[in-house]
Formats: structure tokens, sequence, C-alpha cells
């Protein structure tokens, strides 16, 4: 059956721009497809609560991110900041606004979770998830930092950022540490990651500071 808004061309006219019209992913489960968390499947950007200066400022540097986005230019954020400032927040309002209006596939990770099941998978499943992730167009890597790190964790992850970044793979990362020694009083990612790892992630990824 034919859509009435779009007539069947898929794109709709909105504000002088033509858009993706809804019907191209209507009937599309994106918490299981995107693979969000329930508690945040009704994040977007029309519910961000963006109280201080610099909430403001990463609402506005999310949405500019989503609006803009291009798979192949491999460019990421990195929001930096406590818990509970709503980072995850609005790294899963840009995977649904990416998917909405630019029909790229993203996904979410905990990293804590994914390093979990990849140590723990038979050969097949480790290999099937890390190819996976090696290569989805949009990865969010949820509280980078807060794994109970070993050799062989912190490698993984080395393996993932940096294939991400050879390949011009957009990556999300959300973490409560900051990036290097010098403004982390508590420890950095430099510190629990490597330096080599914060290297990267400068290199592929602007970074965002969100405070209270």
């Amino acid at each position: 059956m034919e859509c009435p808004k779009c007539k069947g061309t898929g794109f709709i006219e909105k504000d002088g721009v033509l858009v993706l019209c809804s019907c191209r992913y209507e009937g599309v489960d994106l918490q299981k497809y995107l693979n969000i968390p329930p508690r945040f499947m009704n994040a977007d950007f029309g519910n961000y609560l963006a109280v201080s200066p610099s909430q403001k400022v990463a609402l506005e540097t999310c949405l500019h991110y989503a609006h803009t986005f291009d798979p192949k230019e491999g460019k990421g954020l990195t929001l930096v900041g406590p818990s509970q400032i709503g980072k995850t927040h609005l790294a899963v309002a840009i995977l649904k606004k990416v998917y909405i209006e630019k029909k790229v596939r993203g996904f979410f990770v905990d990293t804590k979770d994914l390093l979990y099941k990849l140590q723990n998978y038979s050969n097949d499943k480790y290999y099937k998830l890390m190819n996976f992730i090696l290569k989805v167009p949009l990865l969010v890597l949820d509280n980078l930092g807060s794994e109970r790190l070993s050799d062989w964790r912190t490698e993984i992850l080395s393996h993932i950022i940096n294939h991400r970044y050879n390949f011009l793979k957009s990556t999300l990362i959300t973490t409560n540490y900051p990036l290097n020694k010098r403004e982390g009083e508590y420890g950095s990612l430099e510190e629990r990651l490597s330096p080599e790892i914060v290297s990267r992630i400068y290199q592929m990824n602007e970074i965002v500071y969100i405070t209270t």
C-alpha cells in the first residue's frame, strides 16, 4: 500500500527540506535493532533536560553531529562527565536520529557488558560479535573506563578503537573519566587504558565535557 504521506517516494518536505518519511523506519524495533537499553528507550533530544551551560552546549553539539552525520567521514564524539549528567541519553538520541534521518545503522554497547560477552563466548560467537562491533557504521561505547581491566581486556579495547579509527568507522564514547592525567585528580582514561588508546580517541573524536 502506498504511503499517504510521501506517496511512495520515501521523502517528505519539512521546512523546505526533503527528509526521510517515517514510513522508511516504521515497523522497525529500534530498541532491538540499535540495542538500546530499556531504561533509555524513550531518550531523545526533545526530552533531554539541559540545565547547566555545558549541558546546553553538549545538546547543541550532539544535535549538530546527528544532523550532519556522514558515515564516510569516521567522525565521532566523546562525552566526558560525572554520572547522572545525561551522557548516555545524548548518545542514544544520536543513534536514533542518525538512523531515522540517515538510515545508518548504529549499535549501543556497555563496554563492561561487551567485554564480558567476548570473554565468555565460544569462538564462533566471539568472532561474529567482534566482526560486527568493528564494522558497524556507528558504535556507542558506553561507560568506557568503568571496566575492571586486565591486559586482555585492554588489548581488546585497543583493537576495537584502533580498527574503527583506521577504517573510518564513527564511534560515540561516554565516560566518567577525563582523558588524561592532567585533568583527572582521581584517575583518567590514560591511566586506566593507555596513552596510545587516548591518543586515538583524541584523533577520531571531538571531546565534549559536561558538568553540572
